[in-house]
């Protein structure tokens, strides 16, 4: 008797789980024309034209439907990366941090740039963002999107979320820190009153070959 629940128990489970997996997906064909819509169009009108399916896809499909436009867009023109991200989470900031994650995937070099496009669209999903954006690059760097301690995003005084770039040092196999590149000047943007000093003339130590 046991056997039996626990059997249907189990059965039960299983077409949830297809059911639930199901709703997330899309069929081979959705897929198709999503790819064809994004890529028929030229570049500059790409973010646009991938934003506007996004907008009007089923709010079940819209992660989908958007993971599926940016990839298709990255993999012909990996330099849109930044303007698609930004499009997309302009019109669908709740799913801006799992669109940032699939960008990254497939670019992982442009890591920064493709956290700030989406936390500077949706700037209340920028701590998601960051952890969203540093699994799909764990190993490399984290994006940090600049973050308050009260957990809400903070923004520089042209509205623009900062985003930070950490990079784990290793020399022989042994960690040497966690030096931080920023996107400000070290000395916090004072430069020196004493203007540079001109170097002097040069010296020619070397003009040609000895003579044979």
């Amino acid at each position: 008797m046991k056997i039996k629940k626990l059997t249907r128990l189990a059965a039960l489970i299983a077409v949830i789980a297809i059911t639930i997996t199901s709703a997330k997906a899309l069929t081979f064909a959705q897929v198709q024309e999503i790819k064809k819509a994004v890529l028929a169009v030229p570049v500059p009108e790409m973010p646009a034209k991938a934003a506007d399916l996004v907008s009007k896809a089923a709010k079940k499909e819209k992660q989908a439907t958007a993971i599926t436009a940016v990839k298709a867009i990255i993999l012909k023109h990996r330099a849109a990366a930044p303007l698609v991200i930004a499009a997309i989470s302009k019109v669908a900031p709740e799913i801006a941090p799992a669109v940032a994650q699939a960008a990254t995937e497939v670019a992982g070099e442009q890591a920064a740039q493709i956290a700030r496009a989406a936390a500077t669209a949706a700037p209340e999903q920028a701590q998601e963002i960051n952890l969203a954006v540093s699994k799909a690059v764990p190993t490399t760097s984290m994006v940090v999107a600049n973050v308050n301690a009260t957990g809400g995003s903070s923004a520089s005084s042209s509205g623009t979320p900062t985003v930070l770039q950490r990079v784990s040092g290793n020399q022989g196999g042994a960690s040497q820190g966690t030096p931080v590149i920023r996107d400000t000047q070290i000395n916090g943007g004072n430069f020196p009153a004493t203007p540079p000093a001109r170097s002097g003339p040069g010296q020619v130590i070397y003009n040609q070959p000895p003579s044979p």
